[in-house]
């Protein structure tokens, strides 16, 4: 089993979705990111709280996708919430 925090998002006008997994019975086991089919981003977790991993795996994402136009499907401005 694992969680997953999934958003659909657009990406330069483009639907795109933006995964993170981390592990459900270990939470620091099987933590990767993901930007729409390409494979998956393995990380190593730094935190112990799932809370935690989850914003490393966010400020990953963030990054990967700076400078890009980053908004909800409805077109306001992303806040990765």
């Amino acid at each position: 089993m694992s969680i997953r925090w999934i958003r659909n998002v657009l990406v330069d006008d483009e639907k795109c979705t933006v995964e993170i997994q981390i592990g459900d019975r270990k939470i620091g086991d099987k933590c990767y990111t993901r930007i729409n089919t390409e494979v998956e981003q393995w990380f190593e977790n730094i935190f112990d709280t799932r809370a935690d991993i989850i914003a490393q795996g966010i400020d990953i994402l963030r990054k990967r996708l700076d400078g890009k136009k980053l908004t909800y499907p409805d077109g306001r401005p992303y806040d990765w919430q």
